[in-house]
């Protein structure tokens, strides 16, 4: 992943609520695996493990964000443990047909979840944190993104 991809999901984070932070967890899921499956085909076997266990931690992640009230959390969950196990296979074997097959789940689901959010008007999962303005200032061409943090303790004092 690249640091403006970072910085992206950084900011997408810190203004997300409750579905968007699923989505967002798809989508770096997806460029993680993507990230992997590329590395694989250029034979880079420490970058692509690396990848590869990135993705297995967003997985993981998602598998704790599950609320187990309702009865649809069990399927999600076995998706997760078929997709985990998918990428262990693809480890092991060195295989990208196990990770296409994962990608592909994952691109359903992450198409869910934004039709979801359409749905969820709730506010910001994350309170107190900086505000970010993007604009073209005095830079033609290139977007200036300026943090203003109204809150200079976050909500900590010491």
């Amino acid at each position: 992943m690249t640091k403006e991809q970072i910085s992206n999901y950084t900011r997408r984070i810190s203004e997300a609520n409750a579905t968007q932070m699923i989505t967002i967890l798809y989508e770096m899921t997806l460029d993680y695996l993507r990230d992997a499956k590329k590395s694989l085909l250029e034979r880079d076997y420490d970058t692509f493990e690396r990848e590869l266990t990135k993705a297995q931690n967003c997985i993981s992640e998602l598998m704790r964000s599950l609320n187990t009230k309702y009865g649809i959390a069990n399927t999600f969950m076995q998706l997760y443990i078929f997709s985990k196990r998918h990428l262990v296979s693809a480890g092991i074997r060195r295989d990208v047909g196990f990770i296409n097959d994962v990608i592909n789940i994952f691109v359903k689901m992450r198409d869910c979840y934004r039709e979801l959010e359409k749905l969820n008007q709730a506010a910001s999962v994350i309170t107190g944190a900086q505000q970010v303005f993007a604009g073209l200032t005095y830079s033609p061409g290139h977007l200036n993104e300026i943090v203003t943090d109204p809150y200079t303790n976050r909500g900590y004092r010491a």
